[in-house]
């Protein structure tokens, strides 16, 4: 479907081949979750170079919805962002927590129905401040497996005693595997790899066969002849409730 440059934890540049199925997938599953229909008007943040923009564009567009693009100064973060995302009554946006951090105090943004919050960690009091009047999504996932692998939604804001903020479950046909040095599953609550196998799953690298057999290995826990993970280098463990 496209090929995306990433530079990961490397620094060096390496184009990942993402391929139709995982796209269509995403656009199915971001349009639930993010409960988008032909009313919602979608801002695109995400610059052509990030694959957030392929969520924005997609998801947008595969349910009729509106897609708004903004010059540079509008969406620089701060008083032009909000400015934006009054002016053009935009109900859902996808930002980096770093965006929300310069923000200052939580604009009203009556129309803003969904945030969604994806591309790092998201410190949990900036979750706090700004799931109060709209669905909260913690979405994370590496470029080589189509933009997203997993979701947390939040409806009505967050409870008080909560300290951290989970990346959620996995989206649908999706696999999250958490393992251990001898890549076998670790038990609940103790930290690994996280595994990332299913629809999602990249091509490979292009032109990189050496990098892509490294990181894009055979997935033993599934029934589906030439399944493949994605070994993404990030650590995590499985909270109780299944996040």
């Amino acid at each position: 479907a496209y090929v995306i440059y990433t530079s990961g934890s490397t620094g060096l540049p390496k184009g990942v081949m993402v391929e139709h199925r995982g796209v269509c997938n995403l656009a199915q599953v971001q349009g639930r979750g993010f409960a988008i229909d032909d009313a919602s008007r979608v801002l695109q943040f995400a610059s052509l170079s990030f694959d957030a923009c392929v969520s924005e564009l997609v998801v947008t567009l595969r349910h009729g919805a509106q897609l708004h693009l903004g010059t540079s100064e509008e969406l620089m973060p701060g008083a032009p962002l909000c400015e934006l995302l009054e002016g053009r009554g935009i109900t859902h946006v996808t930002l980096p927590p770093a965006a929300l951090g310069v923000m200052g105090s939580v604009p009203e943004l009556e129309s803003l129905k969904t945030l969604v919050v994806a591309g790092e960690a998201c410190p949990i009091g900036t979750a706090r401040r700004w799931s109060q009047e709209r669905r909260f999504v913690n979405a994370y996932g590496p470029t080589e497996v189509t933009v997203c692998a997993t979701m947390q939604v939040i409806e009505g804001g967050l409870d008080e005693a909560q300290s951290s903020l989970p990346i959620g479950k996995p989206i649908a046909n999706t696999r999250i595997y958490i393992l251990d040095g001898q890549e076998e599953p670790v038990p609940i609550g103790v930290a690994g790899e996280i595994n990332i196998g299913g629809d999602g799953v990249a091509r490979g690298y292009l032109n990189r066969l050496e990098l892509t057999a490294e990181r894009f290995v055979a997935d033993p826990f599934s029934k589906e002849p030439g399944a493949r993970m994605y070994r993404t280098g990030d650590l995590g463990r499985w909270r109780e409730d299944g996040t």
